[in-house]
C-alpha cells in the first residue's frame, strides 16, 4: 500500500486510490484492481483533457465521475495523477472536500 493509500484510509468511504504517472504508469501497486481503477483514471485525464481543450477552459486540475456504484476523483499535479474510487452511497461534494483536507495535510 502506498503512502497516499494509507492516508486516504482513514476517510471510510475511500475504496482505493493510487498514483499515477501521465502516460498511466501505476506507483506502487500491481494488483488486478489497481490496473482497473489506473485504466478509468487514464481515459477520465484524457477525457478531461480533450473537454477542457474543447471548451476553452486550460487544464484540468480535478474530475470526479458521480456514479450509483462508486464514484471515480481525478486530481492532477505537474507529473503525477491521484486517482480514487469511492463508495456510490458517499456524498461527492463532502469527499472531494475530505480528500483534499487529508492531502494537504503535510
Amino acid at each position: 500500500m502506498s503512502d497516499i493509500s494509507t492516508k486516504l484510509s482513514v476517510i471510510p468511504e475511500i475504496e482505493q486510490a493510487l498514483v499515477m504517472t501521465k502516460d498511466g504508469a501505476i506507483v506502487d501497486d500491481t494488483s488486478y484492481q489497481a490496473e482497473f481503477l489506473g485504466a478509468n483514471g487514464l481515459f477520465l485525464a484524457l477525457f478531461s483533457e480533450q473537454a477542457a481543450s474543447q471548451f476553452g477552459i486550460g487544464e484540468f486540475k480535478s474530475a470526479t465521475v458521480h456514479g450509483t456504484d462508486h464514484h471515480l476523483f481525478l486530481f492532477d499535479s505537474k507529473r503525477h495523477h491521484l486517482c480514487v474510487s469511492a463508495k456510490g452511497s458517499a456524498n461527492v461534494s463532502s469527499l472531494d472536500s475530505e480528500i483534499r483536507r487529508v492531502m494537504s495535510v503535510k
